[in-house]
This record gives C-alpha cells, structure tokens and sequence, in this order.
C-alpha cells in the first residue's frame, strides 16, 4: 500500500522577498536575509503500519515557539531530511540530523522533540536485540530523550521499563550454546544441573523453526537470543505483565519456573512458544499482526502432534456459539486487549484461525504473509496475492465451521 506524504511537509514555499522594488530605488542590492519559514515537526500517518511507526507513541502537533515561528529555510531542510532517515529506519542519522538543527536553533522545542524521537526509536531497536551491551546503550540513549522531551510520559515509561529488566538480570549465572544464551540464578541447583537439557531444548527448537520459516536468526547476524528464568515472583515484577502469562519476548525470552523437576515439560512448551515469536520478529517485523503472531506461536509449541489437535480442538471448542472478533480488533498485541474474557476468547480465535488457513491454503502461506510484513505489505495483501481470497472471507468461513 502506497504510503500518503507527511502532513507536515506539505504546502511548504518560500516567503516573497520584494527584490524588484528594492533593486528599482535602493541601489546595489545587499545579501539577502535568510528565508524563514515554519518548521515541521515530524508526526507519524496515522494510517502506517505498526512495524514503521514503532512501539513508542506518535508526537502531538505543536506549532514552533520562536518569536516569529520561523527558523532559517536551511534547518527546515535538514529537518526534512531528518524525516526522511527516520522513516527509512535510519535512526542514527536522523538523530544527528535533528541534533544539528536543535544546536542552530536553542529555542525551537520542535527538533529537541524530533531528536528525542529519533533517539527513543533507536533505543526501543536496540533493547529488543536482547544484548546487554546494546541495552545499556539504550538506556543512555532513552535518558537523552527524556532530557529534551520531558513531557513523553511514553519514553520515560519505556525507560523506567528497561530500568527494570536490567536490574532484574543483574548477577545472573549465563551459559551460551550455539544460538542461545542462558541466565539464571546460579544458586538454584535445579537450574544449574539441569541447564544442558534447557539449552538442548531451545536448540531442537531453533533447527525445527529455521526450517520451516526457512530464515536463520543468528546465522543473520542478530545476537543470540538471550532466555532468562525466573522465579514466578521474580518475573511478574521484573515484566508487570499478568499472572496469566506464561512467558515473554520482548528481545528477550523471559519465562518463570518455579521448580524445575515439576514443569519441565510445560517448560518446554513455552520455550518453544517464545522462540516462534523471536522468529516472527526477525522474519516479519513488527507489522506482523498480533493474531497471526499468537496464532503461530501456540500451533508451533507443541513437538508432539496429538497434543497440538487437543489444543486446536479446545480452542474450537471455546469459540462455538459466540461471534468472533475481526481482524482489526486483533491486529495489536493480544496482550493489550480490555479484558482476560477477550484475550483469552482472543487467543482461543488465532489459534484456530491459523489452524484452519493451514488446514484450507497449507503452511507455506502463514509464513509468507510473515515474510511480507517486512517490506511494508500487510498479510491481507499477501494472503490475497496467494490465494485470490479475501482474509476477512476465510475467517468468515472458520466462523461457519464452528457451528
């Protein structure tokens, strides 16, 4: 889908500077005073994709504050040009871009809060590469943000929030394997004997998930992915999330094991889950909607196949007779939904949604309309590409087929 022109760039023009009259009556004509015109502040389409606009908020409108509202005709244009790295993706640049134009211009709040964008966004990039160095890195970068965007509650939420995930690592024992890095807490015995088998785990599921994604996350140059273990209170204070959680990506796998010898089977359900996301993520980015998302990740966690059916079997069973949610409703993260009555009746719907565009079109297009995500195409299009239906008209046909 063709993105429409920012907002803010539009209707741009130089003021009219009267040179002929001054050139009839005032002699020898002196340099020309640089042209001012209003800056544009860089606001997010609403209507763009999820995985261009980030996980930090858009920027509210606000008009410049100097005394004309005017800044010199060249800062707008390296703030154009900030603009145009930002939505490339190039963060770093863009930062320098807006930092240029906010060192030139003290009082213009707008490219303090542009750099602070581009700044946040960067950090938000990093923290999800779950690597330690690059996290603190972010944290440093989110500080900055803060300092010259004050008033982004968003920003300083998500700084508070990387604050927290720090400490809770600190003192960690790691073990690495081949694509994975382990940490725990080395005086948990359980954890210390039994970490081999973990990372064995976490390694049958990165050949299993490189097949059939036919995409190699480490092999592609990210780090390897760091999984942490916590104590069920541990991990509910450290994420926020709720107690319905099982575990967490956000860059990192962050899942809770109170004993070891009793959930290890479950264990490895849901390392399984979180390493699907972390595939997704690499393959898809972030417009990969958050059914398709939920819905890969719970029918892929199960190796054995019956188990898989009783899941399936269960989410379908939970959906007959109530009307399902659209596709709309479920494009966000599941867990950002109102209610656990509709996440879970929204859980329930990906997976048996997945199942049956599986059943109906084969695997390979799940993982194609992932694929398409990450060069700006939403999974409707790529579906629709494929398969010369309509997505909406497939889930309508689930829908039939509870009944």
């Amino acid at each position: 889908m063709k993105r429409p022109a920012l907002t803010a760039l539009a209707g741009l023009a130089l003021l009219a500077t009267g040179v002929g009259l001054w050139r009839a009556f005032a002699g020898p004509e002196p340099e020309p005073a640089p042209t001012r015109v209003a800056a544009p502040r860089y606001e997010p389409d609403p209507n763009e994709p999820p995985r261009r606009r980030e996980a930090l908020g858009s920027l509210p409108k606000q008009a410049p504050k100097s005394a004309a509202g005017l800044v010199d005709a060249q800062w707008v244009e390296t703030n154009r040009q900030g603009i145009q790295a930002l939505e490339a993706g190039d963060t770093q640049k863009a930062a320098e871009l807006f930092d240029a134009c906010r060192v030139a211009n003290p009082s213009e709040k707008v490219f303090a809060e542009n750099q602070a964008e581009a700044l946040a966004r960067g950090a938000s990039r990093a923290l999800e590469t779950g690597d330690p160095a690059a996290r603190s890195k972010a944290i440093e970068a989110l500080k900055r943000a803060l300092e010259l965007a004050p008033a982004r509650n968003d920003i300083e939420a998500r700084l508070r929030q990387a604050e927290k995930l720090a400490q809770s690592e600190q003192g960690l024992w790691t073990d690495t394997s081949e694509h994975f890095e382990l940490a725990y807490d080395g005086e948990r015995q359980d954890l210390l004997w039994s970490s081999y088998q973990i990372t064995s785990e976490l390694e049958a599921a990165y050949q299993d998930l490189g097949e059939r994604f036919g995409r190699w996350p480490v092999e592609n140059g990210r780090p390897r992915i760091r999984v942490v273990l916590y104590r069920r209170a541990g991990f509910l204070d450290a994420t926020g999330i709720g107690h319905w959680a099982g575990g967490l990506y956000d860059g990192t796998i962050r899942v809770p094991v109170e004993e070891l010898g009793r959930e290890k089977r479950e264990l490895a359900r849901v390392l399984r889950h979180e390493t699907v996301h972390a595939f997704v993520a690499e393959a898809g980015g972030r417009g990969v909607p958050g059914w398709l998302n939920e819905g890969l990740a719970q029918w892929l966690e199960q190796k054995d196949l019956g188990d898989q059916q009783r899941a399936i079997q269960a989410a379908r069973a939970g959906l007959r007779g109530k009307t399902l949610l659209s596709l709309a409703e479920l494009k966000k993260s599941l867990a950002s939904l109102k209610d656990e009555e509709t996440m879970h009746r929204a859980y329930q719907q990906s997976l048996a949604f997945v199942d049956h565009l599986e059943r109906t079109y084969g695997e390979r297009v799940l993982y194609e309309m992932v694929a398409g995500c990450t060069s700006g195409v939403a999974c409707e299009a790529t579906f629709r590409s494929r398969t010369a239906v309509e997505l909406d008209v497939a889930l309508a046909d689930l829908a039939r087929g509870l009944d």
